[in-house]
């Protein structure tokens, strides 16, 4: 006699060990506090109108990035030609579980910040600078900070990433031990060259957007990863996107709050392993 199949568990029984979900399911709660109903406007919207009415608003957003006075910066270079299809790019691209001992220059640096995040153009008619990734309402709300422990002309410290002066502002100075404990994945991290750190900037699209923007942004973040490992990819150069991070070690570790500004995702590179 033919067994029967097995039934698939209930989704209660693997994520809460229960047959039944709770009521005040926070992950189920997010979700639908940002949803779109085509015949419900949430009034507490009014960013959009503003935008339209306020030149001077209109003005702010062509210029989002974090800008700190009296800091010294470092000019970034030409980004190198990749030399490979994208096809290529996206067949060869894996998550390394090791580095190799090299150093990047700072040459490929320019080419991984400017393919996650860098200006490519303009909308000429507002004078809005477009990015590398695709932006809901071009708000552009990430911001990217840069752990440079080996990096070729460059000292090491905690940089961030200016795309529209096309610089990098140094923060502070870095030691190799700081990366360790911000991550249950240690080997991911302390050997990489340098790691790459997205955050956003939430009321930069939340004005507009309202509880819609969370979405955006973490859209936008996976836009500029994919980007930036492509492009390591296309250097020979190893990289892991690194998802899973003690979210507050990490705020502190930038000097963020994590509450306006919160960090999004970890990029580690490193030399590819021979």
């Amino acid at each position: 006699m033919k067994q029967p199949a097995p039934q698939t568990p209930s989704l209660g029984t693997w994520v809460y060990g229960t047959d039944s979900i709770p009521d005040d399911d926070p992950t189920e709660g997010f979700h639908e506090a940002s949803r779109l109903y085509q015949d419900v406007i949430d009034p507490n919207l009014a960013g959009g109108s503003l935008l339209t009415r306020s030149s001077e608003l209109r003005a702010s957003v062509t210029r989002a990035v974090r800008r700190r006075t009296g800091l010294s910066s470092v000019a970034l270079r030409e980004p190198l030609p990749l030399a490979t299809t994208l096809g290529s790019a996206v067949r060869a691209r894996r998550s390394a579980r090791a580095y190799g001992p090299g150093s990047v220059s700072l040459a490929e640096l320019s080419t991984l910040l400017g393919s996650a995040y860098g200006l490519t153009g303009a909308a000429e008619e507002i004078g809005q600078p477009l990015r590398a990734v695709p932006s809901g309402g071009a708000l552009y709300p990430l911001e990217l900070y840069l752990a440079a422990l080996n990096v070729d002309d460059l000292e090491p410290a905690l940089y961030h990433y200016d795309p529209l002066r096309n610089v990098i502002e140094r923060l502070r100075s870095l030691a190799a031990n700081e990366l360790a404990g911000l991550t249950p994945y240690d080997e991911l991290l302390v050997p990489s060259a340098l790691v790459t750190m997205i955050t956003a900037v939430f009321w930069r699209s939340r004005f507009k957007y309202g509880p819609r923007s969370y979405r955006f942004a973490l859209l936008e973040a996976g836009h500029a990863a994919q980007n930036y490992v492509l492009a390591a990819t296309a250097l020979d150069l190893d990289s892991c996107p690194v998802g899973g991070f003690y979210d507050r070690k990490v705020d502190s570790f930038l000097g963020v709050d994590g509450l306006y500004e919160a960090s999004l995702y970890l990029l580690p590179v490193g030399g590819r392993e021979r």
